[in-house]
């Protein structure tokens, strides 16, 4: 999924992750030698605590840089479960919306192929939409509870009206299952 994110998504994901060590340096030096991650990144952390002003921020980047290509997830929990922290439902929001654009341009893009194609569409004519989508398989492997033909069935009504109230329900959609998965784990 990389592949597909923009520059500017890229940047919020690290800036996110910033946010993250920086609440981790903010914890208690026995926290952090329990923190679920490399010794190396632990390191770091901890040696940020001590420091003030512009050393304190290289120190913190750094450190995001060497947990940016690694899962953060763990992290995300123990930050969680210490804090009550909101960072990983921010997280989460944030690659919902991901999801639900990305679905809304590939189902805009599929509607305009098949106007062209066609010159207009049989409303009676069922119509196989996205048939082999890389964005809705993405979504259900991210998602197993999610419902693909309610799915479907909003991007296309957004394609076709452009009315933001489908957008809404995708992201409606994608969020109900996320709390259904979230609540079968536990």
């Amino acid at each position: 999924m990389d592949s597909q994110l923009s520059k500017s998504e890229k940047k919020r994901r690290a800036k996110g992750i910033e946010q993250l060590v920086s609440e981790l340096a903010a914890l208690p030096l026995g926290e952090i030698a329990s923190l679920p991650c490399d010794q190396e990144i632990r390191a770091e952390i901890g040696s940020a605590k001590n420091l003030k002003g512009g050393a304190r921020k290289r120190q913190l980047k750094y450190a995001t840089k060497l947990l940016r290509d690694k899962p953060a997830e763990d992290l995300y929990d123990f930050l969680a479960r210490k804090k009550g922290s909101m960072l990983k439902e921010k997280r989460e929001f944030h690659e919902l919306e991901h999801f639900r654009n990305a679905l809304i341009t590939e189902a805009i893009k599929f509607y305009e192929e098949m106007m062209h194609d066609n010159g207009y569409m049989n409303e009676n004519k069922p119509v196989e939409f996205l048939p082999e989508s890389k964005t809705i398989q993405d979504i259900v492997n991210h998602l197993p509870e999610v419902d693909q033909v309610s799915l479907k069935n909003a991007a296309m009504q957004f394609a076709r009206t452009r009315n933001r109230k489908f957008s809404r329900e995708l992201f409606r959609i994608m969020k109900a299952a996320r709390e259904k998965t979230h609540f079968s784990q536990q």
